[in-house]
């Protein structure tokens, strides 16, 4: 691992960080960050028992790394993971994907599942890195409520 990467200090996300978190997966085009995912959404988000959230942090105190995602029964899901250009390929992502697999763990899920965009070949390079597969023979469904 990059001695910068050791650098960056990684931390659970407080409803008080909603803000930085919107702030921050928003200014990546490969993050599929919903326009109603504002940080009024987020605050409720982060106060739910089933949530997984981190930030990392570089010494000057910018997020350059996040995480977040939820738990229901055996299954877990990473929602969204971004890490700043100039901190890729330190093992950053893999530090968040392992902080949030932790909990997950910790809690009896048994699987995790997420999606990445066809078009995000790096994307898919990086988790398929992590262990994860693409399920054959399935179709995602989907609904806004």
């Amino acid at each position: 691992m990059d001695d910068s990467a050791q650098q960056v200090l990684l931390r659970r996300a407080q409803v008080r960080d909603a803000e930085r978190l919107e702030h921050f997966f928003r200014g990546f085009d490969e993050v599929s960050f919903c326009e109603w995912q504002d940080a009024r959404f987020l605050r409720g988000v982060l106060l739910q028992d089933t949530t997984t959230a981190y930030l990392a942090v570089d010494a000057s105190g910018e997020v350059v790394g996040a995480v977040i995602g939820g738990m229901l029964g055996t299954r877990g899901t990473i929602n969204h993971l971004a890490v700043s250009p100039e901190h890729r390929t330190r093992g950053l992502g893999q530090r968040l994907v392992e902080a949030a697999s932790a909990d997950m763990k910790r809690v009896g899920v048994l699987r995790m599942f997420l999606f990445v965009d066809d078009a995000n070949l790096a994307g898919k390079r990086f988790w398929a890195a992590q262990g994860f597969c693409e399920p054959r023979g399935e179709i995602t469904f989907e609904r806004d409520l």
